[in-house]
């Protein structure tokens, strides 16, 4: 069952990510998961457990994107090299409150 379910990511890891208590009732369709303020995207569903440190999570998809950054749009090139330190720098706890507030500008 649901009972492990920390989170579910439901459109490949450009899309924000579900708490459980909202994927109880949510159906895997454009609308149903745009009226959670999450998206369909490639429908790549990525499940996490309550075992998954989400921070750390976070922070590998992070350098996904900077490692695969082609860097010709500053946005992207720049962008992901900073979500990627900032969100290391969350993982050990040294992140300072504008940087994270940074993050839910950007993102």
């Amino acid at each position: 069952g649901l009972m492990g379910l920390l989170a579910v990511i439901p459109g490949g890891s450009s899309v924000p990510l579900l708490p459980k208590h909202k994927c109880d009732n949510v159906l895997m369709d454009y609308d149903a998961l745009k009226a959670v303020q999450s998206g369909l995207g490639t429908a790549a569903v990525i499940v996490m457990d309550k075992s998954t440190d989400v921070v750390d999570a976070i922070a590998r998809l992070s350098y996904f994107y900077k490692h695969e950054s082609c860097g010709q749009c500053t946005p992207c090139r720049e962008g992901t090299g900073w979500l990627w330190m900032i969100m290391e720098k969350l993982k050990v706890g040294n992140a300072k409150l504008e940087e994270i507030d940074m993050l839910q500008e950007v993102t």
